[in-house]
């Protein structure tokens, strides 16, 4: 990329970074008071250690931050707000050693891609496919600018693990990034393909053994393959992109770009490997997120299209155009991304509004004098249904201090009134996790309940 296409691409990704995290400050509670980010920073603050699910242990990397702020002893907000910014403040860590120790430029602004096509995901601040674009990318640096030093070879092993250990997507990711490797060095093996190809060989086999409940809904059967196949018209993760655009223009617009190019230089062999692992990742994304119909569930289905389609973008085209066609496709890509995050912004609204509503029961049981509330799920219609509204009430009350603390639990599972448990001291409501956990004592530091029985809403 040329010098000053240089600078001025440096320039959009620091604005770029520096709005997504600010964005992530001013909506901090939207993002780390919604569903799975609650429950782990609650357990965060009970357990004084890193929350891992399903063996993801690359979480723990975006936990360090809430994690330090707990054993210092910080403030509930400051708590919410560090955990809001962790991943950004990742991705900006990355975007920085890139444009600056590399100096590849076109590859640290692939970490901002992505940002064009989320607008609900940005309220999933554990979101594991954004944070796994991070790492991939990082491998991508690696393998493209090769050295023969051991700490080299150490960080193409290390970036494997992190993408396998973040998500089972993470996979697909891995095999074609290495895949694109041995494309772009015309088929010639390298060191850091050997490595890389033996880590993901390794860390297959071992995160095989450790495929749970969850992770394996990830795994189709034939069963599911036929349907998919026989209704693909009609599954909610095709039918979400004719109302959400934006998630296949931008990819689209990306391949048709490189398309362009490599039919015009003939380059088959990249056009072959592109086209034939485009279409089988679409293939399984269609037949794996088949029955996914919230608006978070498919934008994460598809997202990583826009990191497939984007590398040939940023890696063999961006570096070799003119300076007037590299500024006008930067500036274009500002605007795209302010754009996106003006819709970020707008469906805050939404997001928001759950907490409202979250806060109105909130204060009714102050008001009464209960502060653990259960109340039948379908009597109560959030803007958003949430398993893990005790953890989002208690983190929302206590947000002025743990003498305020109030839990709701919206009942999924048969409520047992005549627990013992629910009239101790400190006794929170989340059937079944309070027994499974059995967290007898909420941390006083930070949350604060009554020796009461629970009222029925």
């Amino acid at each position: 990329m040329k010098q000053q296409g240089t600078e001025i691409g440096r320039l959009f990704g620091h604005l770029g970074f520096l709005i997504l995290i600010a964005l992530s400050v001013v909506l901090a509670q939207e993002r780390v008071l919604f569903i799975d980010s609650a429950a782990q920073l609650f357990e965060m603050i009970q357990r004084g250690t890193f929350v891992i699910y399903d063996h993801r242990y690359t979480m723990a990397v975006t936990q360090l931050l809430p994690l330090i702020g707990i054993k210092l002893g910080l403030p509930l907000p400051l708590l919410v707000v560090l955990y809001s910014v962790a991943a950004p403040l990742l991705g900006y860590v990355a975007f920085l050693l890139l444009a600056y120790r590399v100096k590849d430029v076109p590859l640290a602004l692939l970490l901002l891609l992505p940002m064009l096509c989320i607008r609900h995901t940005f309220f999933h601040a554990i979101s594991e496919t954004f944070s796994l674009m991070i790492y991939a990318t990082l491998l991508l640096a690696l393998l493209r600018h090769p050295s023969r030093s051991w700490l080299h070879i150490l960080g193409v092993a290390l970036a494997v693990l992190a993408c396998i250990f973040i998500h089972p997507i993470g996979m697909f990711f891995v095999v074609f990034l290495l895949g694109y490797h041995l494309v772009d060095n015309r088929m010639r093996l390298t060191v850091p393909f050997w490595v890389g190809t033996g880590m993901l060989v390794v860390a297959v086999i071992v995160r095989s053994t450790m495929i749970s409940g969850h992770d394996a809904s990830f795994i189709p059967t034939m069963v599911d393959v036929r349907y998919s196949v026989g209704h693909i018209t009609s599954l909610n993760v095709v039918r979400g992109l004719v109302v959400r655009p934006f998630l296949w223009f931008v990819t689209l617009a990306l391949y048709v770009v490189a398309l362009g190019v490599h039919l015009s230089h003939r380059q088959w062999m990249r056009l072959s490997y592109g086209i034939l692992f485009n279409l089988a990742f679409i293939a399984m994304t269609v037949i794996v997120y088949r029955d996914e119909a919230g608006n978070i569930a498919i934008e994460r289905a598809w997202l990583p299209l826009v990191f497939f389609a984007g590398v040939p973008v940023v890696c063999e085209i961006l570096p070799v155009v003119a300076r007037r066609v590299q500024r006008v496709v930067l500036v274009a890509f500002a605007v795209l991304l302010l754009a996106s995050c003006g819709k970020i912004v707008d469906s805050s609204k939404h997001y928001r509004a759950r907490l409202d509503g979250l806060q109105e029961i909130v204060e009714r049981g102050r008001r009464e004098g209960c502060r653990k509330l259960v109340a039948p799920q379908q009597a109560y219609q959030w803007p958003v249904q949430s398993w893990a509204t005790a953890f989002e009430t208690l983190i929302l009350s206590s947000l002025d201090g743990p003498d305020g603390t109030v839990t709701l639990y919206l009942e999924e599972d048969a409520f047992d009134e005549g627990n013992p448990d629910y009239g101790v001291t400190d006794a929170y409501l989340a059937v079944p996790w309070n027994r499974l956990w059995n967290y007898s004592t909420l941390d006083p530091r930070y949350f604060r309940l009554p020796a009461q029985p629970c009222c029925l809403l």
